[in-house]
């Protein structure tokens, strides 16, 4: 992605596990995106509040139940798009936007890629 300081879009990623948010964080980074990450609920309630992210998304790490906690507090501040990496045969929200196995890096990036042109 080419972009400069005033074009590049912020991602609000969520996760449970600190290694999967830094993971996800380096991978959409490498392709020209700000991330901010949050792990845990406490962090990612807070974030919703304060962040002007262009994206969420919200890692399969994160419990349904809480994915619904967090886009409920993230519509409050944004209408921004919502992307939630599920598990094999897992359902996404119907809260949710898009919904994306998590096993394929390269379809989040497309995916991504085609949400923030």
């Amino acid at each position: 992605m080419n972009s400069t300081a005033t074009d590049t879009k912020t991602i609000l990623c969520v996760s449970w596990v600190a290694y999967l948010a830094a993971t996800r964080k380096q991978l959409l980074t490498s392709q020209g995106y700000t991330v901010e990450s949050a792990v845990g609920m406490n962090e990612a309630l807070a974030q919703c509040g304060r962040s002007s992210a262009h994206l969420l998304l919200l890692g399969q790490s994160v419990p349904r139940e809480e994915k619904r906690k967090i886009v409920e507090t993230f519509r409050r501040y944004s209408n921004a798009p919502i992307i939630s990496l599920l598990n094999v045969n897992q359902d996404k929200l119907p809260e949710v936007e898009y919904g994306i196995e998590a096993l394929d890096p390269e379809l989040l990036v497309r995916t991504v890629h085609s949400i923030l042109k």
